[in-house]
């Protein structure tokens, strides 16, 4: 069997935007919402925006709304929502409880890329630090919230299995955290050991900086193709900002730049709006 036919369908996502009159440029953002979530490997299976003075603090979208993209969501057999801005935890909770499908908003979305892209052990450090950081203050949320519900002393005695249950994996992340916060320094010491080695050597080193798909690996595929000395060295520009989850810096492409000179390049990865 070939290995396209095993491979498993993309999920298929609903996004979902509130426009509150801030973003100078909402369609354009919506847009970048729709590219990041084919980044992520999702199939974009539709859109619903709304209109809005200001968010609702318990479901982001209007209560109207939530039916409309219940309806949508069955519609076009969407199997995750996706927000355009990041979520409260109060704000998933509840919407996941309307919708009854997982809810996914900017930032998490941002972070799936990442953990799917990384490919040093720096760079898979750094996505899982940010994702235990991501989830802590959501856990800690809903820890919160059963607390006040519970009532009682407080003491663990008092408390039900859900919330001993959080209290613990609360202490594990903040745990996990410390040790991977502990390999990023070790990581870091290595980093800066080859920098110094890169400054010893007296070869300049050239950045390419701009926006996201401004081009800037397609130049530094020109140039390698022109003036390298490994002309087979190109890069896979994917256009996208995955990119900053494997940074290039340091793994430099030597070429020509001249007078028989040579330069060291790296090629960072672009921006996103927001």
């Amino acid at each position: 069997m070939r290995e396209e036919q095993i491979q498993e369908a993309p999920v298929k996502v609903l996004l979902v935007g509130v426009d509150v009159g801030e973003e100078p440029d909402f369609e354009r953002s919506m847009e970048e919402l729709a590219s990041l979530a084919e980044a992520a490997e999702k199939e974009v299976a539709g859109q619903i925006v709304q209109r809005l003075d200001h968010v609702n603090k318990a479901l982001y979208i209007g209560t109207g709304k939530v039916t409309e993209v219940r309806r949508l969501a069955e519609e076009c057999g969407a199997q995750e929502i996706v927000f355009d801005n990041s979520l409260t935890p109060s704000q998933v909770r509840n919407l996941g409880n309307e919708l009854e499908l997982p809810i996914i908003d900017r930032t998490n979305l941002i972070l799936d890329i990442f953990a799917i892209r990384a490919q040093t052990r720096e760079a898979k450090l750094q996505v899982e630090t940010a994702r235990l950081q991501y989830m802590l203050p959501r856990l800690v949320g809903m820890y919160d919230a059963l607390s006040r519900q519970g009532g009682a002393s407080g003491s663990m005695s008092n408390k039900g299995t859900g919330e001993k249950k959080l209290e613990l994996d609360r202490r594990k992340i903040e745990h996990r955290i410390t040790e991977l916060k502990k390999e990023l320094e070790d990581v870091g010491r290595t980093r800066e050991v080859q920098r110094k080695k890169r400054q010893q050597s007296r070869i300049p080193q050239v950045a390419l900086v701009g926006y996201t798909n401004a081009g800037k690996s397609t130049i530094l595929n020109r140039m390698v193709e022109q003036f390298g000395e490994l002309p087979d060295k190109t890069v896979d520009g994917y256009g996208w900002i995955y990119q900053q989850a494997a940074p290039r810096t340091g793994k430099s492409i030597p070429f020509h730049a001249g007078g028989g000179q040579v330069c060291g390049s790296a090629d960072p990865g672009g921006g996103f709006q927001r």
